[in-house]
């Protein structure tokens, strides 16, 4: 096989030769005016550039015409370099950038991380048996112990999550104290009661490490706390014990902002699994992609309405099951970015995303409806809508 085609064949599974003497227009005609990614190579099938672009029909009339020149130093005409162009039809805004990853990393091993510009997941790392446990915000989610809680929306959610668990949770926030335990010297968080002080002894740490353990629980799913707290509050309020039912009630505050807003995907990083739906190729269809940690695989398409949604279900279910709770390497924390950065963009362009744990045949036959009604991403039909480009160096 030629450079190219040996690197990404099975991504990239169309492509054209391209002939500057040979007719032009017939040779535009042979590629689709729609959304792809795709790659330009010399005569050896060396890579030139990989775009992402709305029209690639366009996009090749612009660069091969003689017209353009590869960079504004270089000044290497197109049409007397390019001889191959290899694409991918996509769909969806989730399908392009997920593609474009696979390819970049593939055909741009050493250079790929600072040229492709996707946003890393934030997540929130705790070990609540670490001998002194504390909250850290982080982007590096191989190689861990303990929990990874995520991911939020970005840096300053996490800074905001672990701000709010330790004021709600009365967790210690000076950790140089805290890792004297149980010789340090109370801060005055211990004086304003907020805070049991396991620095100077006065929990043991084994009690300790249950609070952080609770607290990254609530993290996760808050509700049985809540209803607890609230059946305390409605008790202190008919004993008229209203100072404690006032702070009970700033308690359930702070814990009622979690799942929610930025933090609504959060979950623990073994559970980072989702049904998406994207936009198939035209009205009434879809493709199905399942995520389960950093592993990213279209499953199949939908053409239709939804009448075999259990049958897909137990085809997608079948799917995982090899490649959940797999060790992370680096390229698939780099795809729990690319997922978390579509999860939280905006509702009516960005797919659907079903938890794994919780899909049944109502929900996923909802996300199909709901995709439908979502904007359509057309060709533009005087451009190329060019999205990303990534040129050789």
């Amino acid at each position: 096989m030629t450079a190219v085609a040996s690197q990404v064949a099975d991504i990239l599974a169309s492509t054209a030769r391209f002939d500057p003497a040979g007719d032009f227009e017939l040779f535009l005609k042979s590629v689709p005016a729609g959304w792809v990614v795709y790659l330009l190579a010399d005569e050896q099938d060396h890579p030139v550039q990989l775009l992402c672009v709305k029209n690639l029909r366009q996009s090749l009339r612009r660069r091969l015409s003689g017209q353009e020149t590869l960079g504004p130093s270089k000044k290497v005409n197109y049409r007397d370099l390019v001889r191959h162009i290899h694409w991918r039809r996509v769909d969806s805004a989730f399908e392009a950038d997920w593609i474009y990853y696979e390819i970049a990393r593939r055909i741009f091993p050493d250079t790929y991380r600072g040229m492709v510009g996707f946003r890393p997941a934030w997540f929130v790392h705790v070990n609540p048996a670490a001998d002194f446990p504390r909250y850290t915000k982080t982007i590096d989610l191989a190689g861990k112990t303990g929990l990874l809680l995520g991911p939020v929306e970005d840096k300053h959610a996490a800074a905001r999550l672990i701000e709010l668990l330790e004021d709600a949770f009365d967790l210690c926030r000076y950790y140089n104290i805290l890792m004297q335990a149980p010789h340090g010297k109370a801060c005055a968080y211990k004086e304003m009661g907020k805070c049991p002080a396991p620095c100077d002894g006065s929990i043991s740490m084994e009690r300790y490490h249950a609070m952080i353990a609770r607290s990254a629980a609530a993290a996760v799913d808050a509700t049985e706390i809540i209803r607890a707290a609230q059946a305390r509050m409605a008790a202190a309020a008919r004993e008229l014990r209203f100072e404690t039912a006032g702070k009970i009630k700033a308690f359930i505050d702070k814990l009622s902002e979690l799942g929610k807003g930025p933090f609504r995907y959060l979950r623990e990083l073994h559970d980072f699994q989702w049904l998406s739906l994207q936009r198939g190729p035209r009205d009434k269809t879809a493709k199905v992609f399942v995520i389960c940690q950093g592993r990213v695989e279209e499953l199949l398409g939908i053409f239709g309405e939804v009448s075999h949604a259990g049958e897909i279900l137990r085809v997608l279910l079948a799917a995982t099951t090899d490649v959940a709770n797999q060790p992370l390497d680096q390229t698939d924390v780099e795809r729990i970015g690319i997922v978390a950065s579509h999860l939280f963009s905006a509702k009516q362009t960005h797919g659907a995303f079903l938890p794994l744990a919780a899909v049944d045949t109502r929900s996923f036959a909802k996300a199909f409806a709901d995709l439908q009604k979502q904007k359509i991403a057309d060709p533009e039909a005087d451009g190329e809508g060019i999205i990303k480009e990534l040129q050789a160096l």
